[in-house]
């Protein structure tokens, strides 16, 4: 009865939590009320709720009867509660008091009242069933007497039988006295519990005539609301907008959109003759490239160049009224079968200027004609996604690393118009991945002339993936007329252990003689492979390989990859990302580990030409100790390259370096500050040379960087063979400050040839001439995002100075080479008409003793203006790709001069208006002076 008490309790405080008279923080603890009591989580919840606070000291006294007082505060509180309709959860949330609640109060004391009506009949039975005490007492008094020694003799065993029925007696005497009691204690101590819990349920009652009165007005407005019946048809017209929605989601969609640039000026010059270039004074400005000719020039001398600092800039013009282009997108088609989709297709088409080059390659007037540029198609064929691209001039793929290795050469090296299919073969075993190209190919103007495409060409590759655990392709290629080819290339990796190897064979279509069945024109083939194996133990990397590459796969010719052809007449190189390069035959290998922050480092490595002659044969290897700690990296190398016949003059086996050696491919041969890891596993400083030395580094992105933003290198080398010293310290600070971002840099370069003062070369062991020489180099870049302040301006300002001095001395001399170069710039972001924005800029550069004045011959693109890795501005044979011996070499640098200029524009919703003034000056020969004025104005209009 208890327990069914303190249930509906809990059950009130559930349902109708009535408000605390102290915060949460102040609920009492009840320090009577045992762990494992098995009311004790109801006893919680109502005490936590302030329905019951238990007494001063603390205890709830669970056995102690319930005074009527204390049944009125329990009442009160509760009372309290429903009065406002809402209780307060044990979240701290709020909720409505509802009729449900009320109902289900309801059927607890309902629930209750049972429970106490049992208990009545119980206690009825047993004060019919009980013995009085007065019968109890003449009972006992007749037992006494039958003892007594006045009476009679009776029956012994009857006494016996007698006395044993009396102890009976007494004993379910005793039970029933003790249940009685224990039902009289619970009917005592619920009495007025039960009395107030009959007041509240009266309350409870009008409270639920209440609602029901809410009800019934509820009830007379549904006339008014929508009926069931209403909400039905509802739903149905909803579900009919959906099922249209779908249907016009998936039906076929056509949109368009185009392109037309509008661009009108001019520059050219207003005095003088000399043209020259101006993109060196914009660059990294608002009016970057704005005034360029770009590159493809050839400045009269016949060779295309590969830079737009390497043009002349002074004799453009820019009109450019019919470059416009146009697309059609369409999506959601399919077959009435649904085999075949297409889920997006984009064809994009454009109008030809005045000349135009056709697919065979000559250049015809052809203005206004519409041409077809490009296309995409997604879809689906038999549930296995397919992709097909076409272009009109560029269309690139990839089979492997020296077949149809299309996909990044310069212009295009080699135009392409055709089209590239691929295919995931889901429904074949292995699921292969199809790629099918086909299409016309023939040279651009500005390569070699190297035949790697000429006519029709097609392909296909199949490449799997067995068992996940890595790529294999097969591979056919043909250029009808040209050569075929066919190759395997595989791509594996397992833990840490991985292999990779390429095998191809490229066959020219005429052979004189003529071949004489399969096994002769496979012995006549030219062939391309190599296997690279590389296991990543965790304390130690390993690493080997093998190649042997056919010299007909130079410049991409054997392979059919224009990838691999230079292009610029070798200004710019290739772009192949192979490997080894072509015309060689080796083997190497590396071997790293890492111990905490130490590191040791080793590779070796064997080529030769790929006939292997014994006098091509060399042979380099290095070996390299350091430790990194707190951004700090701090290396010791040595390193040796050789070949196997010594050198007529010096009889010297050793050379300085291998710069163009059979290592060449990706990296695999001498390059000056080089990072490059011997087949990611063995980074050795100043590898594939002859050196020792060390090098200090910091690492300002490093997470323990010392400093951050500070970037430092201090190497020095020696070139042991000829005890050439080369010491070089250089870095930079990124900063930002209040909105600047203030970049610092320097660099100090010195270059001893024992006995050498720089007027002269020295001949080295290998035959390699040299001079000694001293270079510095610094400057600063700052740049901002908009300041708070009026106009809201951003500002760029640039300053760098060069000096190569010959000789042993810094100080600058008549014969030292000199490049000064400054650059301001502000533009006005906010000047109260939304969308215009002004801006104007300043440039000067300056040459003492440079290759040309008016026009850059960089081997870096003009990229080295700030780079604290190279000596110089606008040629950089120290900066990651040069000889050191060939730095002091000045002699055929005689031009002196400077350009300078003010330019300025103004951009309003789209259109930008552009002016410039520019000024050369010939230091040498003032007649050569010229100024050229810019005039740019630029439209695009999209749709």
């Amino acid at each position: 009865m208890k327990k069914s008490l303190i249930v509906l309790t809990a059950a009130l405080s559930f349902g109708f939590a009535a408000a605390q008279t102290a915060p949460a923080t102040q609920v009492p603890t009840l320090t009577d009320v045992p762990a494992g009591h098995w009311a004790k989580d109801a006893i919680d919840k109502i005490v936590a709720k302030g329905i019951i606070l238990g007494y001063p000291d603390g205890t709830f006294r669970g056995t102690q009867n319930l005074t009527r007082y204390e049944a009125a505060v329990i009442i009160a509180r509760l009372l309290d509660q429903i009065a406002t309709g809402t209780v307060t959860t044990t979240t701290g949330a709020t909720t409505t008091v509802t009729g449900d609640d009320l109902a289900a109060l309801q059927n607890a004391v309902q629930e209750l009242a049972a429970d106490l009506a049992a208990l009545g009949v119980r206690v009825t039975d047993l004060e019919a069933n009980s013995v009085s005490q007065d019968d109890f007492a003449r009972l006992e008094a007749r037992v006494e007497a039958l003892g007594t020694a006045a009476a009679p003799a009776g029956d012994p065993a009857a006494l016996d039988a007698l006395t044993a029925q009396i102890a009976d007696v007494n004993a379910r005497v005793d039970d029933l006295q003790a249940n009685y009691d224990g039902l009289r204690a619970d009917v005592d101590d619920n009495a007025s519990s039960i009395a107030a819990l009959n007041d509240l349920t009266v309350l409870l009652n009008n409270d639920i005539l209440g609602l029901q009165d809410r009800v019934s007005a509820v009830e007379t407005t549904i006339p008014d609301l929508a009926t069931r019946a209403d909400l039905a048809t509802l739903g149905t017209q909803v579900t009919g907008i959906d099922t249209r929605v779908k249907t016009l989601e998936s039906a076929p969609k056509v949109s368009f959109t185009g392109n037309f640039p509008i661009t009108y000026g001019s520059i050219g010059l207003v005095s003088g003759t000399t043209n020259f270039d101006v993109d060196r004074l914009t660059r990294r400005t608002f009016a970057d490239s704005v005034f360029s000719i770009g590159k493809d020039c050839t400045n009269g001398a016949g060779v295309i160049q590969a830079y737009n600092e390497a043009c002349a800039d002074t004799t453009n013009n820019f009109i450019a009224l019919s470059d416009f282009t146009f697309g059609i997108k369409v999506s959601n088609i399919a077959t009435a079968t649904g085999s075949l989709t297409v889920s997006d297709a984009v064809a994009n088409f454009g109008i030809t200027t005045a000349a135009f080059t056709a697919l065979s390659g000559s250049v015809t007037n052809l203005p206004n004609l519409v041409y077809f540029k490009n296309a995409t198609i997604n879809g689906k064929v038999a549930g296995q996604d397919y992709k097909v691209v076409y272009d009109y001039q560029n269309s690139a793929f990839t089979f492997n690393d020296y077949l149809f290795n299309n996909n990044n050469d310069y212009e295009p090296v080699n135009y392409r118009n055709g089209a590239v299919v691929t295919l995931n073969a889901t429904a074949l075993p292995f699921s292969p991945k199809l790629t099918v190209v086909a299409g016309n190919g023939y040279a651009n103007v500005g390569g070699y002339g190297y035949t790697v495409l000429n006519g029709n060409y097609y392909g296909v590759r199949a490449e799997v993936n067995p068992y996940n655990l890595g790529t294999v392709g097969l591979n056919y290629a043909q250029n009808t007329g040209n050569r075929s080819a066919v190759g395997i290339d595989a791509n594996f990796k397992v833990g840490g252990f991985s292999l990779k190897g390429v095998y191809d064979v490229s066959t020219p279509s005429v052979a004189n003689p003529a071949y004489n069945g399969v096994g002769d024109a496979f012995n006549r083939s030219q062939k391309a492979g190599y296997v690279q194996a590389a296991a990543d133990l965790g304390i130690a990397k390993i690493a080997a390989n093998f190649r042997a590459i056919d010299p007909a796969f130079a410049n991409g010719v054997a392979g059919m990859s224009a990838n691999d052809t230079n292009y610029y007449y070798n200004i710019a190189g290739n772009a192949n990302g192979n490997a080894y390069g072509a015309n060689t035959f080796g083997y190497g290998g590396a071997l790293s580990t890492t111990l905490g922050p130490v590191t040791v480092a080793a590779f070796g490595d064997r080529a030769s030409n790929y006939v292997g002659d014994a006098a091509a044969y060399r042979t380099t290897y290095g070996v390299a100790a350091g430790a990194k700690l707190f951004g700090l990296n701090l290396t010791g190398f040595y390193n040796n390259d050789s070949r196997d016949v010594a050198n007529a003059v010096s009889g010297s086996k050793r050379l300085h370096a291998d710069t163009s050696g059979y290592q060449q491919g990706s990296n695999s041969y001498f390059a000056y500050n080089s990072t490059f890891a011997y087949q990611n596993t063995a980074l050795v400083p100043f590898n594939y040379s002859s050196t020792y030395g060390g090098v200090l580094s910091h690492d300002g992105s490093a997470a323990d960087a010392l400093i951050k933003g500070l970037n430092f290198t201090v190497a020095d080398a020696y070139f042991y063979g000829d005890a050439i010293n080369d010491f070089q310290a250089y870095g930079s600070y990124k900063a930002t400050l209040g909105g600047l971002t203030v970049t610092p840099f320097a660099r100090y370069h010195a270059f001893n040839v024992p006995g050498n003062n720089g007027s002269a070369n020295t001949i080295t062991e290998d035959g390699t001439a040299a001079r000694s020489y001293n270079a510095v180099k610094y400057g600063v870049q700052v740049t901002s995002v908009p300041l708070a302040m009026i106009g809201k301006p951003s500002v760029a300002v640039a300053f760098a100075n060069s000096i190569t001095t010959p000789g042993n001395n810094i100080a600058v001399t008549n014969a030292a080479k000199t490049e000064l170069f400054g650059q301001a710039a502000i533009t006005l972001n906010d000047i109260g008409i939304a969308g215009l924005t002004p801006s104007i800029g300043y440039a000067y550069y300056q040459g003492f003793n440079v290759a040309s004045a008016t026009v850059a011959s960089s081997a870096s693109g003009g990229t080295a203006t700030f780079s604290p890795t190279a000596d110089r501005f606008y040629r950089s044979p120290l900066g990651g790709a040069s000889d050191p011996y060939s730095g002091g070499i000045l002699t055929a640098n005689t031009a002196s001069g400077s350009t300078q200029g003010v330019f300025a524009q103004l951009s309003y919703a789209g259109i930008g208006l552009n002016y410039g003034m520019f000024y050369y000056t010939d230091f040498n020969n003032r007649n050569n002076n010229s100024v050229a004025q810019a005039f740019k104005v630029n439209y695009n209009i999209n749709f």
